[in-house]
């Protein structure tokens, strides 16, 4: 099992890096650096040999380049951890788990497929079967993800896209039907092992009153059926100031799913 998550964890991490590189060359070309004298300091970018002084109206130009040596310092993490993943999978180098290489045995096999096989096999079913989905707003789709569907905004797009990387079976926008209202979670989920349904919503607004508000209304109705905040159901959150953050997505997929 550590064998593929570690894959996984490569998976997300290249896709990481690959988002990293694609930022860092919006950026001018050039470094910062500071001199200081006393309580003064000084902002340049040493480019090429050259050292141009960025005059103090011109703070958004040493943010800017702030921003982007953030981003280098990220990369050389990733690349590290990339580097650290990559000698464990050559290290163990095997394709099977040992739970995979127990039901390849012949006098394992007949006793514990017809357990863990029927659960996986329903399972794939489910993730490619239709289904009810949300018919409001369409026009909002715009985000496109893997398989060709689109969601209605950048942080979605990273929770399907981090579900599908982690083989995370789900339904986006399905109908769930409680007592006489019908519903549509941003995410219905299946565990890959169990097959529980699980339930994730993210609300992208929290700072417009209104919408924190039916945000909450949401919450308290999927509680008084049942489905309860950190059992079956997750919930992320986000404001202008505040975005979502991809290592939150990523903790609370190996918390519940991994």
């Amino acid at each position: 099992m550590l064998y593929h998550q570690m894959l996984r964890e490569k998976e997300v991490l290249d896709q990481r890096e690959k988002n990293i590189l694609e930022r860092l060359q919006t950026y001018p070309a050039g470094k910062l650096i500071y001199s200081q004298n006393g309580k003064h300091k000084k902002w340049y970018i040493s480019c090429d040999g050259q050292k141009i002084y960025i005059p103090s109206n011109e703070k958004n130009t040493a943010v800017s380049m702030a921003e982007k040596k953030y981003y280098e310092a990220m990369l050389q993490d990733i690349v590290q951890e990339k580097r650290a993943i990559q000698s464990y999978l050559d290290l163990c180098n095997k394709e099977q788990t040992g739970e995979e290489q127990l039901l390849e045995t012949a006098v394992y096999a007949e006793l514990l497929k017809k357990v863990f096989t029927s659960v996986n096999t329903e399972i794939a079913e489910w993730e490619k079967q239709d289904y009810e989905r949300c018919p409001k707003y369409p026009e909002q789709l715009i985000h496109p993800i893997f398989n060709g569907q689109k969601v209605r905004s950048k942080s979605e797009a990273i929770i399907a896209t981090m579900l599908h990387v982690n083989r995370i079976p789900f339904h986006y926008e399905e109908a769930l039907h409680l007592g006489k209202r019908v519903i549509y979670p941003d995410f219905t989920i299946r565990h890959p092992v169990t097959g529980q349904a699980y339930y994730w919503e993210h609300f992208g607004m929290m700072d417009n009153e209104n919408y924190a508000q039916a945000a909450f209304q949401k919450m308290q109705l999927y509680n008084i059926n049942g489905i309860m905040l950190s059992d079956t159901l997750l919930a992320t959150y986000e404001s202008e100031e505040s975005p979502l953050k991809s290592n939150i997505v990523e903790n609370m997929i190996q918390q519940y799913f991994l």
